[in-house]
């Protein structure tokens, strides 16, 4: 499973950059990396899918996790180690986002985004 992982990250932050700018005009500067980032206790947090971006003028900070089979636990989990965890810059906005290859219940999207994910991606969303 951590190679499924490991494959289903690499593919995202290959296609994502592109899918951001055409569904949210989201303009990804640089790459889309996996690297750790500074908690807000000063220790290291490792995040799956990290990158900054641009809209008129506004920075924004793609932060990303991804899950071969996503559920409502996962999306808690994301939120309280990873997303609540973040320092709170004043002028970057948070973009999470969640790439999946399947769910495990009908209402795990609509439960991420009511829970302030940007979007969740299927791993079928991405083309060759």
């Amino acid at each position: 499973s951590v190679t499924v992982g490991y494959i289903l990250e690499n593919e995202a932050m290959r296609v994502l950059p592109g899918l951001l700018e055409e569904e949210f005009g989201l303009k990804v500067e640089g790459r889309l990396v996996r690297k750790f980032l500074t908690d807000i206790e000063g220790n290291p947090m490792e995040v799956n899918i990290v990158g900054e971006a641009r809209k008129n003028g506004e920075r924004f900070l793609i932060v990303g996790e991804s899950k071969s089979q996503l559920s409502k636990g996962r999306v808690d989990e994301f939120l309280e180690k990873k997303l609540d965890r973040l320092p709170k810059p004043g002028d970057v906005q948070i973009f999470p986002v969640l790439v999946t290859h399947m769910i495990t219940a009908p209402d795990v999207v609509d439960y991420a985004l009511s829970k302030g994910i940007k979007r969740v991606y299927y791993s079928y969303e991405f083309g060759k």
